[in-house]
Order: C-alpha cells, then sequence, then structure tokens
C-alpha cells in the first residue's frame, strides 16, 4: 500500500508538471485532488512506526526486569543492551512524530487550497506544520547516522551469545516445545539442526531484536542459537 501510495503521487506530481508546462487547467485539477493520496502513504508509515515503537517499548521493559537479575560485568552489558533500545525508541519516536505531522499538514494544505472559505483557521498553520515535519525528518535522518555509526558499531561483537544466554531459559523451553521425534531417515545432528533452526525464528519472532540492532549484531544471535547454544570450544 506504501508503494502504491507512493506510485500515485509520483503520477500526480508528473500529471501536475505538464499541466503547469502546457497550461491545462482540467489537468491540474486532477493532479492536485491525486495527491491527496500522499496522506494515506504517511497514514500506513505511522501505522507502522506505531508498531515499532511498541515492540521496542515492550522489548526495553522486558531487558529492565533483566537487569535487575544480574551483576557485574553481565549488568554492565544489559544496560549497554537496554540503551541501544532506547536509542531506537526515540529514534522511532521522532519519525512518528514526523510521519503524523506529514499525515496532517497534506490534507488540510489540499483543503485549504480547495475550499479557502470552509475553515476559520489560519491557512499558515498547515505550512507550519509541514515545516516542522521536515525539521524532524531531518533531525531523525542525523539521529540514525549517529546511531547507526556511533551506538551500534561500538557494540560487542559477542552480543549473540550474551544475549542467548540471557534468554536461556525461554530457548530451551521453546526448543522442548518445538522438539519433534526423531525419525530414522535423516541422521540426529541433521534433525537437532534442524529442531535449532525453528528454535531461533521462534525466539526471534518472539523478542524481535532485528528492531534493535544491525544485521551483523542480530545476526550473531541467530547463529549462536542454531549452533545449539554452544561455544564453539563446547563442540569439540
Amino acid at each position: 500500500l506504501i508503494f502504491l501510495s507512493g506510485f500515485f503521487v509520483f503520477v500526480a506530481s508528473v500529471l501536475f508538471s505538464v499541466a503547469r508546462i502546457f497550461d491545462i487547467d482540467s489537468l491540474e485539477d486532477v493532479a492536485f485532488w491525486a495527491n491527496a493520496v500522499s496522506t494515506i502513504g504517511a497514514v500506513l508509515a505511522a501505522l507502522h512506526l506505531l508498531r515499532k515503537l511498541v515492540i521496542l517499548i515492550g522489548l526495553w521493559t522486558i531487558l529492565c526486569s533483566k537487569t535487575s537479575r544480574t551483576d557485574g560485568k553481565d549488568r554492565v552489558n544489559i544496560s549497554r543492551i537496554r540503551n541501544v533500545t532506547m536509542t531506537q525508541i526515540l529514534l522511532t519516536l521522532t519519525r512518528l512524530v514526523t510521519t503524523l505531522a506529514a499525515s496532517v499538514a497534506l490534507p488540510w494544505s489540499v483543503i485549504e487550497n480547495a475550499f479557502p472559505d470552509a475553515s476559520s483557521l489560519s491557512s499558515d498553520i498547515p505550512v507550519w506544520i509541514a515545516l516542522g515535519a521536515v525539521s524532524m525528518a531531518i533531525l531523525a535522518t542525523v539521529f540514525f547516522f549517529l546511531v547507526e555509526y556511533v551506538v551500534r558499531y561500538n557494540l560487542s561483537p559477542q552480543l549473540g551469545p550474551f544475549v542467548s544466554e540471557l534468554f536461556r531459559d525461554e530457548i530451551e523451553s521453546i526448543h522442548q516445545d518445538l522438539s519433534v521425534r526423531q525419525n530414522e531417515i535423516d541422521t540426529k545432528i541433521v534433525q537437532d539442526r534442524e529442531n535449532w533452526e525453528y528454535v531461533a525464528r521462534e525466539f526471534l519472532h518472539k523478542y524481535r531484536f532485528d528492531t534493535v540492532f544491525a544485521a551483523d549484531r542480530f545476526g550473531t544471535i541467530l547463529q549462536y542459537i542454531q549452533s545449539g547454544m554452544k561455544q564453539p570450544a563446547d563442540s569439540k
């Protein structure tokens, strides 16, 4: 739906440009109303960001409860993960405010231009909302680069084993629930590998660490669970 709304906005912009160049009033009116479709894209983006924000807040709450049960170096590591999660919450919130402002400014500006006497409010209000949305978008972009290339970049490569061990009880419970009876066709190693792959998918579907970490750090969590929660030295 976001793709379709973006496509319609592109078509509308082409029609509007052609109408202004060749002075075609009827085509300009069609393009003008077609721009209202861009609001759908903003609303859909806001719904997506709202869902992501709820996931991040839930994960941050779980990490807070885990922090109270750890001490020493583990407490420091989990606090760092919790802080990274908080930066993602702030970034997502900034983007959410941007999309909400855009979804208000776009239809409002269309109504103000089409029906200038329909509202008693100042016609400059949607302009200021749009400027605020643009400013927030620029801020979110700068914030994104700081999170991506400063906060995430400095995370430990051993993040996967640490996070997995932190949730070992839950992972072992999932493994017990998803383990199927051994058959006599495939080898035990193949069947165990398949079981742990299902466990990794189920765990990472429940705890959406992909919303917090970049692909490399997230991949270490996936690989560690798929290996059966064993360090390389343990598998010898």
